[in-house]
């Protein structure tokens, strides 16, 4: 059987120093909305285009750049009144859209809940948590849920202290907050590190209902807004070395192939009811990877009815089970998680398995058994699956019991999505799977 000899580094008496021949510099540049939204605080929807189509810039190096203040319904700077934003700065919005090329290449729908909620509980380490989680507005809320603010020292222990609210409070309160947010954690396509030149790059958000951002105790929800002073990306512009421009040209003038695979996170949200529950959701054609489940509360941030949890998770499940394209996840289905039962420990099993990455325990997981308790996200790995699913429109169907009928179903698809960029000379064309 032939064999290739490969020699260590120690043996390799005569290697050359490696020199990378990359960017001589990023230039940043800021893409402002370009609506009068700009100059409306409570406005509902941004527009932010790339304007210089011949630069080479690098979604993947971009952020997201978001100035609040907190107001009442007369645009008037709000007082000293318990009153921040929930979880997350990207809770300010229900739907974001990626366009390159004047193709929809990402859509994030209910990003309140998919970027908001399911991603930084369960892709944010506590390292990345407590360091540049913060400066996107996240803190990890608990140990209770509850609209507590109660001194950090005096009340650490309480049920209902939440430790995530105060600080979003501490921030918030009575002056403008700031957070800056890595593109890539709105969309997956910019998780991909690769230049992008000769195209069109329009990402489009619309604001979430008030019930979805807003975390308060008073009795008159309804009051408190956020007012949007600004919305910008910062985009780097890359100014390549001579011989990589020269390159890089050559290569767009040979009709050079660009092909994109990434993660799509997006939310589906149904209304349900006490009893039996059964759901159909119908996705586009992209690889179904895992689905995450919530039971979250209708009468939350409703008059007379202020917003009193911050993940606005309820523990209102019986038993639960999912199928995609008629086949059951788990093969086993949960059937009795009321409580802190054995089905209970086994669906946190399996969540921690996602986080963990196939047991890849260095990588410091965010939630512990009790945090996961009352923000309790189910999840269905679909990574194993018929290859004929692949490519083609998924059925998901959900099927639960609950004894409440104060509920609504967030469901969560994490799904693999396929874009190919085509070069050729000055002009490109985009196509997405």
């Amino acid at each position: 059987m032939p064999v290739n000899n490969v020699l260590e580094e120690e043996f390799k008496l005569t290697t050359e120093p490696v020199v990378m021949d990359n960017a001589v510099e990023y230039e940043w540049h800021e893409i402002q909305p370009d609506t009068l939204a700009a100059s409306n605080p409570q406005a509902s929807n941004w527009r932010l285009q790339l304007k210089n189509l011949n630069a080479y810039v690098n979604p993947a190096r971009a952020y997201l750049e978001v100035s609040c203040r907190m107001t009442d319904s007369a645009n008037v700077a709000l007082g000293a009144v318990d009153a921040t934003i929930q979880n997350h700065i990207l809770c300010l919005f229900r739907r974001a859209t990626l366009r390159v090329g004047s193709q929809i290449v990402e859509t994030v729908n209910e990003a309140h809940i998919a970027k908001s909620i399911v991603q930084p509980l369960l892709h944010y380490s506590q390292d990345y948590a407590g360091s540049s989680g913060t400066n996107e507005m996240f803190y990890l809320d608990g140990p209770g849920y509850a609209v507590d603010k109660t001194p950090y020292a005096a009340n650490d222990d309480s049920a209902t202290y939440n430790e995530g609210f105060r600080r979003r409070l501490d921030r918030s309160n009575q002056k403008e907050f700031h957070a800056w947010v890595p593109l890539s954690s709105l969309f997956g396509f910019c998780s991909v590190d690769r230049i992008l030149t000769n195209n069109q790059f329009v990402v489009e958000l619309e604001k979430s209902q008030q019930r979805d951002h807003i975390l308060t105790g008073t009795n008159a929800p309804n009051q408190e807004k956020v007012a949007v002073n600004k919305i910008s990306i910062w985009m780097p512009n890359v100014l390549p070395k001579s011989v990589v421009d020269l390159s890089l040209k050559s290569a767009l003038a040979d009709s050079v192939v660009s092909n994109y695979m990434y993660p799509q996170l997006q939310c589906y949200t149904i209304a349900g009811g006490a009893g039996t529950n059964n759901f159909r959701i119908v996705t586009s054609s992209e690889k179904v990877l895992y689905a995450f489940v919530m039971a979250r509360s209708k009468t939350r941030g409703t008059a007379g009815q202020p917003t009193h949890s911050a993940a606005a998770t309820v523990d209102y499940i019986n038993t639960l089970e999912l199928r995609l394209n008629g086949r059951q996840y788990p093969l086993q289905p949960y059937v009795n998680l009321k409580g802190e039962t054995a089905d209970k420990s086994r669906a946190y099993s399996d969540t921690l398995r996602y986080m963990n990455r196939n047991y890849d325990f260095s990588s410091g997981i965010q939630l512990s058994f009790e945090r996961w308790l009352t923000s309790s996200i189910y999840t269905f790995d679909f990574t194993s699956q018929p290859e004929a699913n692949m490519g083609a429109p998924a059925t998901l169907e959900l099927k639960a019991t609950t004894d409440n009928a104060d509920i609504e179903w967030s469901v969560a698809v994490l799904s693999e999505k396929r874009a190919q960029i085509r070069y050729d000379g000055g002009s490109s064309v985009v196509l997405v799977n």
